[in-house]
């Protein structure tokens, strides 16, 4: 079965609910590497506090004390909540919702297969991209 034989008999809206999905998808998967970026910016950031905190103890132990006492060991949120638990919460929750509930559309609508209306455009000469 080609991939426009999989969309041949959808309905405009089913045609169109699809992309809207696919693109929905695409834009959590943007939204999970932004907040893996996130999280190792937040690290990088980290390490420079730590390093300052090496460098100023002794010499200014009240800064180096802040330093060690109000930045290292503290999580991103009002809770606490380190960096990775919210990369691990957001892949547990949300996007594994989303893949699941996209994943189910598509092989309701599509036999299951990721891009067909891209797909079926490529087979039928019109694609742009």
């Amino acid at each position: 079965m080609s991939d426009s034989d999989a969309i041949d008999d959808l309905t405009e809206d089913e045609r169109a609910a699809i992309e809207e999905i696919e693109r929905g998808l695409e834009r959590f998967y943007r939204a999970h590497g932004a907040l893996v970026e996130f999280h190792h910016s937040v690290g990088a950031a980290m390490e420079h506090f730590e390093e300052a905190e090496r460098r100023l103890r002794g010499e200014h132990d009240g800064v180096a004390d802040r330093l060690d006492g109000e930045i290292l060991p503290a999580g991103v949120t009002a809770d606490g909540k380190l960096t990775y638990e919210l990369v691990a919460e957001f892949e547990d929750g949300i996007l594994e919702a989303v893949e699941s509930v996209a994943d189910a559309a598509l092989e309701g609508l599509a036999d299951g297969r990721r891009y067909p209306i891209e797909r079926g455009k490529r087979e039928s000469g019109r694609s742009n991209g």
